[in-house]
């Protein structure tokens, strides 16, 4: 899949907000509440987009139309000591299984470690068998940390071999 990969810029909210929604409705329908993602919305998702700038964020890109992203920085966790996050990486369903999301998060693992981190985390749903397997494929494994609010998460950590 020839699909570009740039950072992103605040003019990509938009079609961001676009990609996030739709991600979630994709990857989340049967495993968080239809309540829920009911009341998700592009627009809510694109002021999220707009609140940050863009910062931080790798798009990818096929036809003009970005059709995945992924979104690191430093780790929230407070017991994580030196490490970097991915924070999302999320590739339209009619484009995973092509080698997006591994360029994706291997240019973000880049990023992070430029920025002086030996290690990175990642949060991923409790159920999403699928992620948790790419997540294996990358050379991540739980900690044993897990959160409940706002979702039931498990925590994947990797080493940064560069």
């Amino acid at each position: 899949m020839n699909a570009i990969l740039r950072y992103a810029c605040p003019e990509d909210a938009e079609a961001l907000g676009r990609l996030h929604y739709t991600c979630w409705q994709e990857t989340y329908r049967g495993l968080l509440p239809d309540g829920y993602l009911d009341k998700m919305s592009p627009e809510k998702s694109e002021k999220i987009f707009r609140s940050t700038g863009c910062r931080d964020l790798i798009v990818a890109i096929c036809g003009g139309e970005i059709i995945g992203e992924c979104g690191f920085g430093a780790s929230r966790d407070g017991d994580l000591e030196n490490c970097g996050e991915i924070q999302g990486i999320y590739v339209l369903k009619k484009f995973q299984r092509r080698g997006i999301g591994r360029r994706l998060i291997e240019l973000a693992l880049d990023r992070i470690a430029s920025r002086g981190y030996n290690k990175v985390c990642l949060w991923v749903l409790k159920g999403n068998e699928k992620a948790e397997a790419f997540y294996r494929a990358e050379g991540f494994l739980p900690d044993g940390a897990e959160k409940t609010q706002p979702f039931n998460e498990i925590r994947y950590v990797a080493d940064i071999k560069r």
